[in-house]
């Protein structure tokens, strides 16, 4: 497919190696418009120690690769900053202007079709010479309302007031910054809802996120494994609590009828509250080069989340791989699959015990779920389906 149109991609990180939800979201989009004949240029900021050469996936799939460095630190002043100044934390942290420059010399040496901009961090950089431009907000959350969920769970005072007042102003910011564009991406219906209740008044489409079906297809099951693995970056906030709760709460009792059961956790970054957790019956792996082994081996996938948004793409590759899989509705937030037919949703720890019991106890119930969950995510949310759906939205 030939269009010769052109997208200049704007994103606060380096969407690689393929070892988070978002980079895998930004990766898989770039991707589709380069397979739908869209030519596509990205500027991204990076870690000071990188440059373009250590991403040979993204030099191979982009005509330009530019990056801009910039040190991830939290001073007690920028704190402070996101205090007083009407401006998010989030987005004055983002701010540089080694950025703007660059931004202004890319915009202005070439017109764009699109400028597609991930996160709303980065809705900032959006400057005149983007005029003649359309101009695509992507959303990965909606950051006001995952502050908000935070806020809620927190126990630290300061934190807790910290983030209810970030999440005030994100949410102005967000209606306010939308003006700048003529389309915003979101992963989920319920995170459309959460936009529109803003009063919004930019289109808002829902691009979910999707999976990799040529990577993540079924995987055989051994019916003897009592094995439970939860999937997911461990430097994020929502993982880790949801981790911590499964381990301190729901853990005990599914050991109290099965104390054979083993529980990996898989992902990158884990901090030394999840590390400490290790034991004869709990590993923590770090990161790995592949989760479909550790996939292979579950007889239930486990996502205790309680707070979050967007899609969970770790649920859509296990779901992929034809794994059984307990959620919280939270943890499977954005996927329309049915409960009891292609995952299993339990409210509290004792409810999410007692249903990953029962899948222990029958493997022909779990290869049910998971085949089911199998065919849901191959007809629905297969990246190539997603991408080609948002290139014809975009040239209609």
């Amino acid at each position: 497919m030939h269009s010769n149109k052109t997208v200049l991609f704007l994103t606060a990180r380096v969407p690689a190696p393929l070892d988070d939800g978002w980079k895998i979201r930004t990766f898989h989009l770039m991707q589709g418009y380069v397979r739908n004949g869209w030519r596509v240029d990205l500027l991204s900021y990076c870690q000071p120690e990188q440059e373009p050469g250590d991403f040979p996936e993204l030099q191979a799939l982009c005509r330009q690769l530019h990056l801009v460095p910039r040190t991830k630190a939290y001073s007690p002043m920028d704190l402070l900053r996101g205090l007083v100044l009407s401006t998010p934390f989030h987005v004055h942290n983002y701010h540089l202007q080694a950025m703007v420059d660059a931004v202004q010399e890319m915009a202005t040496g070439q017109a764009y079709d699109l400028v597609q901009i991930e996160d709303v961090v980065m809705a900032q950089y959006v400057v005149p010479a983007m005029d003649n431009s359309l101009r695509i907000l992507d959303m990965h959350n909606v950051e006001s309302a995952l502050l908000r969920r935070y806020a809620e769970k927190d126990g630290n005072l300061f934190k807790k007031i910290y983030a209810r007042l970030t999440a005030a102003k994100l949410e102005g910011y967000e209606r306010d910054v939308a003006g700048k564009f003529h389309k915003v991406l979101v992963c989920s219906v319920q995170d459309r809802g959460l936009l529109q209740d803003k009063t919004m008044s930019t289109p808002i489409q829902v691009t979910p996120n999707g999976v990799d079906c040529d990577y993540f297809q079924p995987l055989p099951m051994d019916p003897a494994s009592k094995d439970l693995v939860f999937v997911g970056s461990m430097d994020y906030h929502a993982n880790i609590s949801g981790v911590l709760f499964f381990v301190h709460n729901i853990l005990p009792l599914i050991h109290q009828k099965y104390p054979e059961t083993h529980f990996t956790i898989v992902g990158k970054n884990p901090p030394e509250a999840i590390r400490r957790l290790t034991g004869e019956r709990v590993a923590v792996t770090g990161m790995v080069p592949d989760v479909r082994p550790y996939l292979a081996r579950a007889r239930v996938v486990v996502v205790p989340l309680l707070v979050g948004g967007g899609t969970r793409l770790k649920i859509l590759e296990a779901m992929a791989c034809g794994k059984a899989i307990v959620s919280t509705p939270m943890g499977a937030e954005g996927i329309s699959a049915k409960d009891s037919q292609h995952f299993c949703l339990a409210d509290t720890a004792h409810e999410f015990a007692q249903v990953t019991i029962q899948l222990l106890q029958e493997p022909a119930l779990c290869q049910r779920i998971g085949t089911a969950a199998a065919t849901f995510v191959t007809e629905r949310f297969d990246w190539r389906l997603i991408t080609d759906d948002l290139c014809r939205s975009l040239s209609s």
